[in-house]
């Protein structure tokens, strides 16, 4: 029972970085990151 409750805690985590994180594979000069550090301009 533990390992569901690891399993999906680690698939929410997932989920939540998918949704929230910052995409690696975006180029430094993305709209992405703009909007995410208005100052880096």
């Amino acid at each position: 029972m533990e390992i569901m409750y690891f399993l999906v805690a680690i698939i929410l985590l997932d989920l939540a970085a998918l949704r929230w994180g910052i995409d690696s594979r975006d180029k430094i000069d993305s709209i992405e990151w703009t909007r995410r550090n208005p100052n880096c301009y």
